[in-house]
């Protein structure tokens, strides 16, 4: 039986063809083509073509609107186009957290959000922290950062890292999970213990 595929197909402008062309890239399962003012996106079919589809339009649609604005490398977009990208929304402290750990900039103000990041860049994050905190479950926000924090860090799952976390007693195992120690001294053991 073949695998479905749908084709979508969207006008571009000639300006916006390698920040498209580069969000595009972070996605498995899409073959896309750029020629002239036209972008033909090829969605193979898999659990998650809607969410794909989504994200996708999601961006071109921000970009027509003009929500994106650049200046000498500073980005300033809504804060509401990062989850609608993302197809998921995360706690704005843990994705600031996240961003400042991969050297970039990022700042509130009145839902408008100032950062050296594009928001391709913000939503690919979003999406992987999205990803991250789904199976963690009964973990208060502090040791949930930190997890998240390190395991983006080191290429590693979160659930590995509570479980050494627990084991070293950085954290404990009460029916919600907290902290033992302080925020930073968790966030230095957990660190030397992923880079081990």
């Amino acid at each position: 039986m073949k695998s479905k595929t749908r084709v979508l197909t969207f006008k571009i402008k000639g300006n916006e063809k390698i920040e498209i062309a580069r969000f595009l890239s972070k996605f498995q399962d899409i073959s896309f083509d750029i020629t002239g003012d036209s972008l033909k996106v090829r969605v193979f079919d898999y659990g998650n073509m809607g969410d794909i589809i989504y994200s996708i339009k999601s961006y071109l649609e921000e970009l027509n609107e003009k929500n994106i604005k650049e200046k000498d490398g500073i980005f300033s977009y809504n804060l509401d186009s990062i989850s609608k990208i993302a197809g998921a929304t995360v706690p704005v402290k843990l994705l600031k957290a996240v961003l400042k750990d991969k050297g970039y900039t990022f700042e509130v103000e009145n839902e408008e959000v100032v950062s050296n990041a594009h928001v391709s860049v913000v939503a690919d994050i979003a999406r992987e922290i999205s990803y991250l905190i789904e199976d963690l479950e009964d973990v208060s926000k502090p040791v949930t950062e930190i997890l998240v924090r390190v395991a983006i860090e080191y290429n590693t799952l979160p659930s590995e890292l509570l479980n050494a976390g627990i084991k070293e007693k950085i954290f404990n195992d009460s029916e919600t999970v907290s902290l033992n120690i302080s925020y930073d001294d968790a966030l230095s053991y957990l660190r030397e213990y992923a880079g081990e």
